[in-house]
């Protein structure tokens, strides 16, 4: 008796298919972990798209830069043409005004009108560099901190009324040598002798050539007078007890203005074109470093200066009597008075800090962070941006006060720091550096 073949079920044990039958057809096993045939042939087409648009988009990319490339080299050309054309008419120009005939006009014999038209179109330009650098020299020589009780040069008032690059440049330069001949030019001309062309030519030539070497000299004297202004302020905030070698300083800005000088495409070495570029690196450095000064904490926290009631340091508990150690300044004032930060930063915090009252902390970076007390109102809040002299709050007398002041600290990497030094180098650096012999 055969024994009978059980059917698996329900997982007692592996399944096995059943045999196939007389006249069943095959039947295929489907796959298993591969995906159709249909998405493979799409993602193969998107990566083929995805790399043909990438190679279109590099490609795209550097006929973009050759384009801007080429386009930058033809506005140089264009630049350079249109100003040799300029300084072509403006010659033809200054020669017909000079010699008082039409400029189709044939020029007399000799070239004198030519050597006049060249001087005049060369004090033109002589005196575009001097306004260059009459803005330069106001930039070196302003304060680091401008509003802080001086005023930057400018107008024909103040300190620019006796800046010694205004005015006339050639009572400047080398009075012994230039006074003789101002005064034998003017003799000449009072007795009716005025002097032939060719003469006259000379000394205008000579003048000129005079202002030109005074004008190259005055860059590189730029140049050395803003070395001397970093320095200043870098023994500045190493007197405050900053490391210098580890201050973060802000970046360069990108802005840039002032007169404008035609520089031609190709500047020789030692032109007064390629003293100017020079001397823009140095701008570049001491902008960088009058910006972290104006980032410090310097200023006065209120405007007037004889408010000051308490200094930093030891002195009389005014509740308790004891001799306790005070760790900044009070200034007496009127509640709702005004209250400014004294450099620029980002608020710390705007809130009740026991003792404190009202307190706004703000921190001007490496290290260095103000508070301003006992406020009667907030004016900012945390997280907030200010620039210096940017109203924080309003003077009152809130936590620990006898009545309506500011108490005011410096803090350097958490502990406390006169402010007294603070403001005095701020007092400092609020002072233009004139130059020597101006007053």
């Amino acid at each position: 008796m055969q024994p009978v073949r059980l059917k698996n079920r329900g997982g007692a044990g592996p399944s096995e298919p059943d045999a196939p039958q007389f006249g069943d057809r095959p039947r295929r096993r489907p796959r298993r972990g591969g995906l159709p045939r249909l998405v493979q042939g799409a993602l193969i087409l998107l990566a083929f798209l995805g790399l043909a648009w990438g190679a279109t988009a590099t490609w795209l990319l550097f006929q973009e830069k050759a384009t801007v490339a080429t386009l930058q080299q033809e506005q140089q050309v264009l630049q350079a043409s249109y100003d040799e054309k300029m300084r072509a008419l403006t010659r033809r120009l200054v020669s017909s005004i000079a010699t008082q005939r039409a400029p189709g006009a044939v020029p007399k014999e000799g070239g004198g009108d030519d050597q006049l038209a060249d001087l005049v179109a060369r004090q033109i330009e002589l005196e575009a560099r001097q306004n260059l650098l009459g803005t330069l020299t106001g930039q070196a020589v302003a304060p680091v901190l401008p509003g802080n009780g001086a005023q930057a040069p400018g107008g024909a008032t103040g300190f620019a009324a006796n800046d010694p690059f205004q005015g006339n440049i050639l009572e400047r330069i080398n009075p012994a040598v230039v006074a003789p001949q101002k005064r034998q030019i003017a003799a000449a001309l009072q007795a009716e002798e005025p002097l032939p062309l060719a003469q006259r030519v000379a000394v205008l030539q000579r003048s000129l050539d005079r202002v030109d070497l005074a004008q190259g000299q005055q860059v590189s004297a730029l140049g050395l007078r803003l070395v001397g202004r970093v320095q200043e302020i870098k023994a500045s905030l190493t007197d405050l007890g900053l490391d210098i070698a580890k201050v973060r300083l802000p970046p360069a800005r990108q802005a840039m203005g002032g007169a404008l000088v035609p520089l031609s495409v190709t500047m020789r070495p030692g032109s007064f074109e390629h003293r100017i570029v020079q001397l823009g690196d140095g701008q570049a450095t001491f902008g960088r470093w009058r910006d972290l000064a104006n980032i410090v904490p310097l200023r006065r926290p209120l405007d007037s200066d004889d408010n000051t009631t308490s200094n930093y340091g030891m002195r009389t508990d005014p509740f308790t009597g004891a001799a306790t150690m005070h760790a900044g300044m009070d200034f007496r004032g009127e509640t709702g008075t005004p209250v400014r930060a004294a450099g620029a930063g980002k608020v710390l915090r705007a809130e009740v800090a026991g003792g404190y009252g009202n307190m706004v902390e703000i921190d001007h970076g490496n290290g260095v962070t103000s508070r301003y007390a006992h406020l009667s109102a907030f004016d900012v809040k945390a997280d907030q941006i200010v620039p210096p002299g940017a109203v924080v709050g309003r003077l009152g007398s809130t936590g620990r006060s006898t009545g309506p002041h500011l108490h005011y600290e410096t803090r350097l990497a958490g502990e406390a720091s006169n402010p007294l030094k603070f403001i005095e180098i701020g007092n400092r650096l609020s002072q233009p550096s004139l130059p020597a012999g101006v007053r």
